[in-house]
């Protein structure tokens, strides 16, 4: 089952269509096939992102480790079981919010989502409940 047709149906919206008035046609349905292909591939990594970790969250696998990554303004997240994603947070200090809150006890993935454009984050509780914060999901990585 092709990703993008699994998350239209998890969220009732596919890409909306993109207005090429004024394009020549020929030109207008390369540009829509070239769209559909790279939306097609975000969501097929999104799909595999949220079926490796829908299993952490359901299994309460705490967070052990945030680390350096080899991509600009992400860290890598370490998770009890071994697997290793590469996170960015949408506001900044949060990595190092979470970072700090796993050295005072455990932080579990309470959530993990996808959006229609394809993202993929993960929400964390911090212990107590007191606070909540998501990260994106760019991809799994291997730990060096």
């Amino acid at each position: 089952m092709g990703g993008h047709r699994y998350l239209a149906r998890r969220t009732g919206r596919e890409r909306p269509p993109l207005d090429l008035a004024g394009i020549d046609p020929v030109q207008a349905s390369e540009i829509e096939a070239m769209l559909s292909t790279v939306s097609a591939g975000m969501n097929d990594l999104a799909l595999r992102l949220w079926c490796r970790l829908n299993p952490l969250v359901r299994r309460c696998v705490p967070a052990r480790a945030i680390e350096a990554a080899p991509v600009p303004r992400a860290a890598r997240l370490r998770f009890a079981d071994g697997t290793a994603v590469i996170v960015r947070s949408a506001v900044p200090g949060d990595v190092g919010a979470l970072a700090l809150a796993m050295r005072r006890g455990s932080v579990k993935a309470t959530a993990c989502s996808t959006s229609p454009d394809g993202a993929t984050r993960l929400v964390f509780t911090f212990p107590g409940g007191h606070r909540e914060l998501s990260l994106r999901v760019l991809g799994l990585d291997q730990p060096d």
